[in-house]
């Protein structure tokens, strides 16, 4: 784990007590590590990561973004801020986010969830177009495991049972960006022709 030590005293509202150790705020810890991370896509990440672990919206990051200056990196960091969303459980999706937004698709809703005709929650989808029924997961390596596979299975055929087109990614497919695009295109477009 790398560290930075601060030389100067942060106002009152960038920093933290954290078991008993002075820190900064977890706003100004995700600026400051998007400031340090050379990586546009990695930065975002991790921004991402550190909210989503934080249970913070990014748009408290925004805000503090805003009220800052002087500070190396500052404007780079406000770009980036822009394509930051705590909903993201991993790296990967963020990269899939990336990518779907990056793209001439439409936004998808993050973190969408799909419900059954009584009510009942039937799964989250990483990411979802409701008007269409396409529901979008990346399946990082948790989802090899048997009983993890079993789940995806039984949600997959039930979400099938209400309409839903499912496309799954894995970090393979994230390599090809213009497959992937293709792939919700097309489920896009014969959700749209559905009755």
């Amino acid at each position: 784990m790398r560290t930075r030590r601060l030389r100067s005293s942060l106002p009152q509202g960038q920093r933290d007590v954290r078991s008993g150790i002075a820190c900064t705020s977890v706003a100004r810890t995700a600026i400051d590590i998007a400031r340090w991370e050379d990586d546009d896509e990695r930065a975002i990440a991790k921004v991402d990561a550190v909210c989503n672990r934080a249970r913070m919206n990014v748009s408290e990051v925004r805000a503090l973004a805003s009220t800052l200056s002087g500070l190396h990196g500052l404007r780079r960091v406000r770009d980036l801020l822009r394509e930051c969303d705590h909903s993201a459980d991993s790296p990967r999706e963020t990269r899939l986010r990336l990518i779907l937004n990056r793209s001439t698709l439409p936004n998808p809703i993050p973190q969408l969830a799909i419900y059954n005709e009584h009510g009942v929650r039937v799964t989250v989808a990483d990411f979802g177009y409701p008007e269409s029924r396409v529901a979008i997961f990346y399946d990082g390596e948790v989802h090899r495991r048997q009983s993890t596979w079993e789940h995806d299975a039984r949600v997959n055929a039930e979400l099938a049972e209400l309409g839903w087109q499912v496309i799954r990614v894995t970090a393979q497919m994230l390599r090809s960006h213009a497959t992937v695009i293709r792939q919700i295109e097309a489920a896009l477009c014969r959700g749209r022709a559905a009755p």
